[in-house]
């Protein structure tokens, strides 16, 4: 069982690896055997958490790039392979988005939707086919995909009152086009061995207004948001043996608030 959900001898490639979900995944997976390339735009995020382990011996390394440029994205995942020798796990974390990001619905511009849609769901979607379509080649791989809650329900946005924020209309878009296409990936590339699904985080806890905490924390089943840090074996199992049977599929790591 051990060697089923462990990914020994596994290479993995996390964009966005350098964010607050991105590093906790890219840590678990390093921590399950994977070696682990982060590709992220922030350079100095790397000198300042992980070149250091690296250097200690751990299996991470670092290739910089703007993974919300859709153009790029065959050059990016060639370098990754190259750098890999091949890999076995694919990791969509990033999360780029618009200065403007967090606008409520009246104030939304189509110029903002666009760009954000490009940034967000155009970009993980093709990083995840063009991954298929190399791991496909070699009969095998893991595609995962980071989605979240609001791609399946609607936000809740009680808890948010009385503060400045708000889930944004097209983020519920870009996340649901993203679970959805997550499917078309495990249903297109499943007879060439490659497995894709996806992890539907709930909140995770980020230095919130105690306000939204409290009323987020009323509607689920656990009581509490998640920690960044739970996220990661949900990752590595999707991605591991012990899931080898797992594909299409949506893994909800949410303290029950769908279940509700």
């Amino acid at each position: 069982m051990e060697e089923m959900f462990g990914l020994r001898n596994r290479s993995a490639v996390v964009t966005g690896g350098l964010g607050q979900i991105g590093m906790a995944i890219s840590l678990a997976l390093e921590e399950a055997g994977a070696s682990v390339v982060i590709i992220d735009c922030d350079e100095e995020a790397w000198n300042a958490e992980l070149a250091g382990l690296s250097a200690d011996g751990r299996k991470f390394s670092f290739f910089n790039a703007d993974v919300s440029n859709a153009e790029l994205v065959p050059e990016v995942v060639q370098s990754a392979d190259d750098r890999t020798d091949g890999f076995d796990i694919w990791v969509n974390c990033a999360y780029p988005r618009t200065e403007d990001w967090g606008n409520r619905p009246e104030n939304d511009r189509p110029i903002s939707w666009r760009r954000n849609v490009d940034m967000q769901m155009t970009a993980t979607c093709l990083y995840a086919d063009r991954a298929a379509q190399h791991m496909a080649a070699r009969e095998g791989g893991s595609v995962v995909n980071i989605a979240s809650i609001y791609g399946v329900v609607s936000p809740n946005f009680l808890v948010y009152e009385g503060t400045d924020m708000i889930s944004p209309a097209a983020y519920s878009a870009i996340k649901g086009g993203i679970i959805s296409h997550t499917k078309f990936i495990a249903m297109y590339y499943g007879r060439s061995g490659v497995r894709a699904n996806a992890v539907w985080p709930g909140g995770v806890a980020a230095n919130q207004p105690s306000s939204f905490v409290e009323r987020y924390n009323d509607q689920t089943a656990l009581g509490r948001m998640a920690e960044a840090e739970e996220l990661g074996p949900a990752v590595v199992f999707l991605a591991s043996e012990a899931a080898s049977y797992i594909t299409g599929a949506t893994l909800m790591v949410d303290g029950g608030w769908t279940a509700n």
